[in-house]
C-alpha cells in the first residue's frame, strides 16, 4: 500500500510538470498622463502631449479621463484618422479598431455598436476620448494612480498596486511636478564694511532648464533708445534690468562695449568687462578682445577678412568694421576705403568707397567696410563676387581669465568690474575714471555670479563704488561687473518697477521663464 502511493505521487508530480507555467506579458511599451498637465512619459521620452499647444491636458469628465488619443495609439504602432466631413475618430492597432463620433456615446468596436459611459469632445480644437475604452478594445492595459492622478497605458499588464515604481511614472512626476520659481525677489538693506546699502536683488536659478536669458536692443536697432516700461511690459520677461552704458549727451546713443543679441553681435567694441551666456546658461566672465572673421564657406579658393569692430560709425586710417542691419539701413563713410556687400550669405558687390558717401546695408545681409591703409596690405584678398561667406567672431588675443565664444549667444558689457574670481576687484578700465565711478554715490545696478551659479540682477538707489564691491561680495558672488546707472537705472519684476530711469534706454538684459 505504501509503494503504490509513493508511486501514485511521482505520477502525479510529473503530471503537474507538464502543465504549462502562465506568466503575465510583460509590456514593452509604458505612456504615463498626468490630469490637468501636459506632460507625458512615452517609453523613456519626456515630452508634451501635444508638442504645439501646451494647453492641451488629459481631463476628467463624469469620472471617466479624457484626452487625445493620437499620441498614445501611434507610440504602441496604430493609426488614427481623423473624418472632418462626419467629425469621426477611427483608431486601430493590431488588427482592432474603435470609432468614435463627436458628441455621441455610440461607438464602433470592430464593427460592433458599443455604448461608452461619456462621448468624445471637441475641446482647444482636439478631439478628446475616453482613454480607458478606447485603449482596452484595442487590447491595451490601462492603470489609474489615484494620489497623484496618473494614467499608465501600456501593451503588456500592470502591476496596479505598484504604479508609482515604474520608471515612466517617476519621470513623469519629476517634469510634471510644479518646480520652486527659479527667478526670486530678495529687496533688504545690508550693512557692509562700507556702509549700509539697500538693495533690490534678483537671483535667477541658471540650472533651471525653464531659465533663459537674453540681452535686448531697443527697437530691435541701434540709436533708438525706447522708455523702460514700454521695453519691459512688451518684453513678455520676468525680469529686466539696464545694460551697457551710452553716451545720453550723444546724437547717436550707441552702446559701449560688446552686445550680442541671440547669437549676433548688434555691437563690438572691445576693451571693457563683458558677461557671456551660453546657449546651457553658462556665464563667462572677461575683457574679449574680438576680430570677426568673414570667410568664404563654399569649398573654393579660400579668402577671409577681419573686421576689428561691429557697427562702430568711426572710420580712421587702420579701421574695418562690419556693418549689419542693427545699424540701420545705411551707415556714412568719413574714411575712404571699400566696401564688400554680402546679401543672403553670397559676395554681391565691391566697390571703394570716400568720404561723405553714404553705404546702403542689405536688411537680408551685412557690408563690411575697410580703409585704404587695410585694402592695400599684403595680406588683403580682392573679394571675388558670388562666394557664399559666413561671419565668425574670434579672440585675436587670449582673454586674461579664459572667456571663449564657444557657443555664446548672449553678450552684455559694463565698468567697472566689482569682483572677480571671489575678490573684490579695484582697477579701473579705461574711460571710467571719473568720480560717478569711484566716489559718488549714485543709483547704479549690476549683475554678477555665485559660487552656487545663480544669476544676480542688482539695483540700488544710491552707493558709491567701493559699496557695490563689498555688496557683491556679501551676496556671495566670486564675478560681478557694474552696469549703467545714475538717470540709467532701471529694474523690472514680475509686473513690478523697482527702478524706473530718468531716460530712454537703448539696451536691456532680460530673464524669461519657460511654462
Amino acid at each position: 500500500m505504501k509503494r503504490r502511493l509513493i508511486s501514485l505521487l511521482t505520477v502525479l508530480v510529473l503530471m503537474l510538470s507538464l502543465v504549462p507555467v502562465v506568466t503575465a506579458a510583460q509590456p514593452t511599451m509604458v505612456v504615463a498622463m498626468r490630469l490637468n498637465s501636459p506632460w507625458c512619459v512615452i517609453g523613456d521620452t519626456a515630452t508634451q502631449l501635444d508638442e504645439s499647444n501646451s494647453s492641451v491636458v488629459p481631463m476628467m469628465e463624469d469620472n471617466r479621463t479624457m484626452l487625445p488619443i493620437r499620441r498614445i495609439i501611434e507610440s504602441f504602432g496604430g493609426t488614427v484618422e481623423w473624418v472632418a466631413e462626419t467629425k469621426t475618430v477611427r483608431c486601430s492597432l493590431n488588427g482592432s479598431a474603435v470609432e468614435l463620433n463627436y458628441d455621441s456615446t455610440a461607438a464602433l468596436v470592430n464593427g460592433q455598436e458599443v455604448t461608452m459611459d461619456v462621448p468624445m469632445r471637441l475641446k482647444n480644437n482636439r478631439s478628446f476620448v475616453p482613454v480607458r475604452f478606447v485603449s482596452e478594445h484595442l487590447g491595451l492595459k490601462v492603470g489609474w494612480e489615484g494620489t497623484n492622478k496618473i494614467v499608465v497605458v501600456a501593451n503588456g499588464d500592470l502591476d496596479l498596486t505598484a504604479l508609482t515604481a515604474l520608471s515612466q511614472v517617476k519621470k513623469l512626476m519629476e517634469v510634471s511636478t510644479p518646480k520652486e520659481n527659479p527667478v526670486t525677489l530678495t529687496s533688504k538693506s545690508y550693512a557692509l564694511a562700507s556702509g549700509t546699502v539697500s538693495a533690490n536683488v534678483i537671483t535667477v536659478n541658471m540650472k533651471d532648464p525653464r531659465v533663459s536669458v537674453k540681452a535686448a536692443i531697443s527697437n530691435g536697432k541701434l540709436n533708438s533708445p525706447n522708455s523702460f516700461q514700454s521695453i519691459a511690459s512688451h518684453s513678455g520677461a520676468v525680469a529686466v534690468i539696464n545694460a551697457n552704458f551710452f553716451n545720453s549727451n550723444s546724437a547717436v546713443k550707441d552702446p559701449i562695449g560688446h552686445l550680442m543679441v541671440n547669437g549676433q553681435f548688434v555691437y563690438g567694441n572691445s576693451g571693457i568687462s563683458s558677461l557671456g551666456i551660453t546657449s546651457a546658461n553658462e556665464m563667462r566672465y572677461g575683457r574679449p578682445a574680438l576680430f570677426y572673421r568673414v570667410k568664404t564657406a563654399d569649398g573654393g579658393k579660400v579668402q577671409e577678412w577681419s573686421a576689428f569692430e561691429v557697427n562702430v560709425l568711426k572710420q580712421f586710417e587702420n579701421q574695418s568694421v562690419l556693418y549689419t542691419p542693427a545699424r540701420g539701413a545705411s551707415f556714412p563713410v568719413t574714411y575712404p576705403g571699400a566696401a564688400l556687400t554680402v546679401v543672403n550669405g553670397v559676395t554681391t558687390n565691391y566697390q571703394t568707397v570716400k568720404s561723405g558717401d553714404t553705404i546702403s546695408i542689405p536688411s537680408n545681409g551685412f557690408v563690411l567696410y575697410s580703409s585704404t591703409k587695410v585694402i592695400s596690405t599684403t595680406w588683403y584678398q580682392q573679394p571675388e563676387m558670388g562666394r557664399k561667406v559666413e561671419i565668425e567672431p574670434y579672440l585675436f588675443k587670449e582673454d586674461a581669465e579664459g572667456f571663449s565664444m564657444e557657443d555664446v549667444k548672449t553678450i552684455v558689457s559694463g565698468s567697472p568690474r566689482l569682483v572677480q574670481d571671489g575678490v573684490k576687484y579695484t582697477q579701473l578700465d579705461g574711460g571710467f575714471t571719473e568720480s560717478r565711478f569711484t566716489t559718488m554715490s549714485s543709483p547704479r545696478t549690476a549683475v554678477g555670479t555665485t559660487r552656487d551659479g545663480k544669476l544676480l540682477l542688482v539695483s540700488v538707489k544710491s552707493a558709491k563704488i567701493e559699496q557695490m564691491r563689498d555688496l557683491m561680495l556679501a551676496l556671495g558672488c566670486v564675478d560681478a561687473i557694474n552696469l549703467d546707472g545714475g538717470a540709467s537705472t532701471a529694474m523690472y519684476y514680475n509686473g513690478q518697477m523697482l527702478a524706473t530711469p530718468g531716460r530712454n534706454l537703448t539696451s536691456t538684459l532680460q530673464v524669461f521663464v519657460a511654462d
